[in-house]
């Protein structure tokens, strides 16, 4: 749900800068603003895809861990 949020955020942005850069004498300034926004869009995506698949990862080998030992008590 966070993620579909940013992505619209970022569709708003971008897309208010592109609409912006049409009436400008210089729209460059614009375009590097509605590009720059997906690229940190992407990047953050990355970044949460990387957390969350390492979160997975220790919660298998904790469950594997648990497996392991469900026959060892003390």
């Amino acid at each position: 749900m966070k993620t579909f949020c940013y992505f619209i955020i970022t569709l708003l942005i971008s897309a208010g800068c592109l609409l912006g850069a049409m009436n400008t004498k210089n729209p460059f300034p614009l375009f590097g603003v509605a590009f720059g926004i997906w690229a940190l869009f992407t990047w953050s995506y990355h970044l949460r895809a990387k957390k969350e698949a390492a979160r997975r990862s220790r919660e298998q080998l904790f469950e594997n861990y648990m497996r392991s030992n469900r026959g060892q008590r003390l």
